[in-house]
């Protein structure tokens, strides 16, 4: 088959050049293209050439029916590491055993061979959900080197949920989307005088006007009838034809099962007529080798056979199959082998077989981690189950059944599936046997599913079936309820529900509904600013999750301590927390969590209100990011193109933001219209933004989510104040009121007195300086920035005040200092401007000094301002309440100021702060009462 490698050198030398560098660093590609274009010639004569050359090569293969048998497309080699006695049972979680069989087949990669590893797995299109899985975490744990995954891939066969898993696959950044296209008239002209020299000129151009360049059905062409018609599948469907009956099948049972079939494979598919076998073979149309096994020349020809023969003779064949395999299965047989008998006996349409077969494939599936499969046979046995089935001891009732597919099939990420079995299987009779458990089940997939009221009736008539004697079933009852409520921001209910589960889970001493109870109180806390409390619970509740490796716990506990810690001011914290999550959940699952989306969205956001945004545009843009739809991280990364005044780039950001921006989630809808406002405000369009803002409001009012709308009432304030309407201001304090709370909450307060005076035209200097030392004290620069503007605004309005110019020409420069560090363009505009307007020369010298105070020897974050200000009494032995006497602050806010120095500096005492600032030259002169 040389001739097929024509037109190819290009992706040759990729791959080669992929091998060749192997030493050095490890990729993923992806060969993929029409049937017959010529991907499994490429890899493999690409790879034949390494013989010899200290590369160890891995093969294997997926085939149309193989995609209910776990791991059929890795190989013995691969699979055969998975045979070790061990079962799920002995890990806390099932996805811990998940990641127990990922390492196994990855320390397979992990070899000394020289040259490094290759693992070619062909037509992944069809591959069984364990292979993609592993696939999938491969590449997202790829290792720095010595390891190529190699995959073959037909585009136009493969179904909508391996599209989307193969989307998410090339994003990824080591993976290299190798496409093949159709060869020209050139290439085909090459290709077939390399195969029968003689090829006239008449028979190239007769062969391409009916290939139009496929390398494959070329060859067929030209050693065939050129009056075939044009298609790969008609011109194999005319070879077909040519054998006689009896042979046919065996053709197509080369596509029936997950490997290359043996002799006696095939002479069951013949009923046992040797002739039959010896035709289909002798035709070229099935390839025998003794070593390896019998394959069809190509997997259209399995697959054309296949689709002609009648739906009897199709049922003929399985059962013929399945009966040969049956009579080959061993005590000790594998999931795989299992799931070959239950797959014939299932297409032969045997229910009492295919049944029984189902029901063990499943459980053996789930002892071996395979819990996609497991999921599918569980599925696949309820769906066959009959009432006579309960005379066997052996058989589960049907709910029980569906249930533990569904549980299964959620597990590893297949929640629509997991979903439409329970949807199918829940009746509305209470009396069967596990429709408690199918219930509580059904009402979590639906919450996931944004079913809000679907998931809550599922969790009533689920309580109203828990025995009152039950603790632990009441404890998990109320915790579902909990985590429903939870995620649309109806936090008091959600508070109640915890606590009453995280009672009965005491009670019943379950360790994981403890754990999920004080994660829910946690997240609580948070939403009503009591951060000590939501630390503390949150901490807690993540020991608990790591302890039981349950990835869904991790997550969910990670979500809120990532923001409790954003709240505190704890940038690193919150960055560290993110991190460290990520490669938890890496190693506990295959595909990303989706709230690590949200995980690393707080992450960004902790960076931007801090002022480290070079750092969060620079993070890794795959990180929290879908294979399809937006990121919840792009709205926060639009807040950085907003103050920094890239509009083009914010409102491509904010693109799609509206498919997460529902009513029925007012949080979302919150976060969208106040960023989209921010947006409208810097393009002057400030009604539009105010609309936005008021119609969010009025969503968030009285519901938990009011709790932390400050961000919203921030910017609806600024809005109404610039199109001048006090209906509106006043309109947005009353439906936001209970924003004002929390850590945040002295700041807010004083924006609405500020933004009050503002729109009243007498703009109060007092309301914007407690706005100023707020914001400094929870290290929020960008804000503080834009309050000491505000502050010079009021300052320059009270003409013929003693010291006003001054000390406002002092609040412009170290605003100007700020959005000069930040690269807050508009904000930098409207200090220069107001700084003209009133003829302020801003001192370079003075932002020179307060360079130089920001400026660190050390590797700790620069100190602001008023926390050098605060420094120097502290070095000068006062207390919290003698600073802030001095400073004119509150006590407590000196407090904060002190808490933040120290972590700055790296210390735990005022002594060592002390000696640090000595050392470093930072304390200056203290100011004087």
């Amino acid at each position: 088959m040389a001739g097929l490698m024509v037109g190819r050198g290009g992706e040759a030398a990729v791959l080669r050049g992929m091998i060749a560098q192997l030493p050095k660093r490890s990729a993923v590609v992806v060969v993929r293209g029409e049937a017959g274009i010529g991907k499994t010639v490429l890899v493999r004569s690409v790879l034949d050439e390494q013989s010899g050359n200290g590369v160890r090569i891995l093969r294997g293969a997926c085939a149309p029916m193989s995609g209910a048998t776990a791991y059929s497309g890795l190989g013995a080699t691969v699979t055969a590491a998975l045979s070790q006695s061990v079962e799920a049972g002995q890990f806390p979680s099932a996805a811990a055993a998940r990641a127990w069989s990922m390492q196994i087949l990855t320390d397979v990669l992990d070899s000394d061979a020289e040259q490094g590893t290759v693992l070619m797995v062909e037509d992944v299109h069809w591959a069984d959900w364990s292979t993609l899985d592993f696939l999938a975490h491969s590449t997202r744990n790829l290792p720095d080197r010595r390891l190529l995954v190699l995959l073959t891939w037909r585009d136009e066969t493969a179904e909508p949920d391996r599209l989307t898993w193969l989307g998410e696959l090339l994003r990824t950044p080591a993976v290299i989307d190798l496409p093949l296209r159709r060869l020209t008239e050139q290439e085909t002209s090459q290709q077939l005088l390399d195969l029968q020299p003689d090829c006239t000129t008449e028979t190239v151009a007769a062969v391409y006007a009916r290939s139009a360049g496929n390398p494959y059905l070329n060859v067929e062409l030209v050693r065939g009838d050129l009056t075939v018609p044009a298609s790969l599948r008609q011109l194999l469907l005319a070879r077909l034809q040519a054998l006689s009956a009896a042979a046919r099948p065996v053709v197509a049972a080369t596509g029936t099962l997950a490997r290359a079939l043996d002799d006696d494979d095939l002479l069951a598919a013949a009923s046992g007529v040797g002739d039959a076998v010896r035709e289909a073979c002798d035709s070229g149309l099935v390839i025998r080798d003794p070593a390896d096994g019998c394959v069809a020349r190509h997997p259209v020809v399995a697959e054309v056979a296949y689709d002609q023969l009648l739906s009897a003779e199709r049922r003929d064949l399985h059962a013929r199959l399945a009966q040969h395999l049956a009579g080959r299965v061993r005590p000790s047989a594998t999931a795989s082998e299992l799931a070959e008998v239950a797959e014939q006996y299932h297409r032969a349409s045997d229910r009492d077989a295919a049944f029984t077969w189902a029901l063990a494939a499943a459980r053996a599936a789930e002892k071996e981690c395979a819990f996609a499969e497991a999921g599918h046979w569980y599925s696949v046995a309820a769906s066959l189950w009959q009432p006579s089935d309960l005379a066997d001891d052996q058989a589960p009732p049907r709910l029980v059944l569906a249930e533990r597919g569904a549980s299964l099939l959620g597990g590893v990420g297949r929640r629509a599936e997991a979903l439409a079995l329970l949807e199918s299987a829940v009746t509305a009779s209470d009396a069967e046997v596990g429709t408690l458990e199918a219930l509580m089940m059904r009402g979590k997939l639906r919450s996931l599913d944004d079913d809000l009221a679907g998931a809550l009736a599922d969790v009533e008539r689920a309580r109203r079936l828990v025995p009152a004697d039950d603790d632990r079933a009441l404890g998990q009852l109320c915790i579902a309820h909990a985590e429903v409520v939870g995620l649309y921001a109806r936090s008091a209910e959600q508070a109640e529900a915890a606590r009453a589960a995280l009672q009965y889970a005491t009670r019943a001493g379950d360790t994981r509904t403890i754990g999920q109870a004080r994660a829910a109180l946690g997240a609580v806390a948070a939403s009503e600013g009591r951060l000590d409390e939501a630390l503390e619970e949150t901490l807690a509740a993540l020991g608990i999750a790591h302890e039981l490796a349950e990835p869904e716990d991790i997550a969910g506990a990670a979500l809120t301590l990532t923001s409790v810690h954003g709240m505190r001011g704890e940038s690193d914290q919150a960055l560290a927390v993110a991190d460290a999550i990520q490669s938890d959940l890496r190693r506990l699952m295959v595909d990303e969590h989706w709230i690590e989306g949200v995980i690393e969205s707080n992450a960004v956001f902790t960076l931007y209100a801090v002022g480290r945004w070079d750092e969060a545009l620079n993070r890794d843009d795959s990180r929290g990011r879908p294979p399809s739809g937006p990121a919840y991280k792009d709205a926060e990364l639009a807040l950085i193109e907003i103050a920094r005044g890239n509009l083009e780039k914010a409102v491509e950001l904010m693109r799609g933001q509206e498919l997460l921006a529902v009513d029925d989630q007012p949080m979302m809808k919150r976060d969208y219209a106040g960023i989209t406002a921010e947006l409208r405000l810097l393009q002057q369009r400030p009604h539009e933004a105010l609309t936005l803002a008021l119609d969010a409001a009025e969503i968030s009012h009285d519901t938990e989510d009011e709790l932390v709308a400050g961000g919203l009432l921030r910017i609806g304030l600024e809005a109404a104040v610039a199109a001048q309407s006090p209906d509106g201001f006043d309109r947005l304090v009353m439906l936001l009121r209970r924003a004002i709370t929390g850590i945040e909450g002295p700041a807010l307060a004083a924006i609405v007195d500020g933004e009050r005076s503002r729109i009243r035209g007498t703009p109060d200097p007092a309301a914007w300086r407690t706005v100023v030392q707020e914001w400094s004290a929870l290290g929020r620069p960008y804000w503080e920035a834009q309050a000491r503007l505000r502050v010079a605004e009021a300052l320059l309005a009270q003409r013929g005040q003693p010291g006003a110019r001054a000390e406002a020409a002092g609040e412009l420069e170290t605003a100007r200092h700020i959005a000069e560090r930040l690269g807050a363009a508009p904000l930098l505009g409207h200090i220069q401007e107001l700084a003209k307007l009133a003829r302020i020369q801003l001192d370079d010298s003075v932002t020179e000094h307060h360079r130089q105070g920001a400026v660190t020897t050390d590797s700790h974050p620069p100190l602001t301002e008023r926390e050098l200000q605060v420094l120097a009494l502290v070095a000068a032995g006062r207390t919290n309440r003698e600073i802030g006497e001095a400073l004119y602050m509150s006590p407590k806010t000196a407090s904060v100021h002190v808490t933040h120095i120290l972590e700055k500096l790296g210390v735990r005492t005022r002594i060592q702060a002390a000696t640090k600032a000595t050392q470093l030259g930072l304390t200056g002169n203290p100011p004087t009462t």
